[in-house]
């Protein structure tokens, strides 16, 4: 005796005709996984496109808080999009905050890349002992970031404020805390802010102008 079946064109998956109404839950459970997949997709070549026109326009160090604070809902949403599927580590724009955030960071002709690199740049764990073909350093400003992410208590047992620094381009390091405080050692490559150019320009030639005036 023949068993009809059904296959999900999509996932391979057989049903037989008695498992007619799991074969329709499994459609639109499908239906909704691929309609939120393709959400995903298009807030992430939006994201994409949009951060690469942003980190080109800030021109300063001193810009990237601000530029945060005022921009931070649309990070949240593209960090819930690029995390993990399904993390319970997300935010919940429409009631989370960022109330503070605080930038110490110093110019570093020489930031490391043994814990972290620019986005298309690589890590040489050991330095310059390690393999000679890899850069030992990079051209960025290396200090501190701390800051406030205000959240409603039911969603306070998460933390996601480092997706969101992540996605930017503020590489964290060492630290850690609770959502209303939290600090990390950061680094801020100039190959990942190319506007940043500006600030590196204007810094050579006020060394070169004190240098003329013998004061470097």
């Amino acid at each position: 005796m023949k068993v009809q079946v059904r296959k999900c064109r999509f996932t391979g998956k057989i049903f037989e005709e008695k498992d007619l109404k799991k074969y329709a839950l499994h459609l639109k459970k499908l239906r909704i996984e691929m309609k939120e997949q393709r959400e995903e997709d298009r807030v992430k070549k939006d994201w994409t496109k949009w951060l690469k026109a942003e980190r080109k326009r800030i021109k300063t160090v001193d810009e990237i808080v601000p530029w945060f604070l005022a921009n931070q809902k649309r990070i949240m949403y593209a960090a819930n999009a690029m995390g993990t599927r399904f993390s319970s580590d997300k935010f919940y724009p429409e009631t989370d905050s960022f109330t503070k955030m605080v930038l110490g960071v110093g110019y570093n002709a020489f930031a490391s890349n043994s814990h972290r690199c620019p986005d298309k740049g690589v890590m040489n764990w050991e330095g310059r002992r390690g393999d000679p073909a890899k850069p030992t350093s990079y051209v960025g400003w290396t200090g501190n970031i701390s800051g406030c992410l205000t959240r409603e208590k039911k969603n306070n047992y998460s933390y996601p404020y480092s997706e969101a620094l992540k996605i930017v381009g503020l590489k964290t390091g060492s630290g850690g805390g609770g959502n209303e405080r939290w600090s990390y050692e950061v680094t801020i490559f100039l190959d990942d802010w190319p506007g940043l150019k500006h600030e590196v320009e204007l810094m050579e030639q006020e060394l070169v102008v004190n240098k003329l005036k013998g004061i470097a």
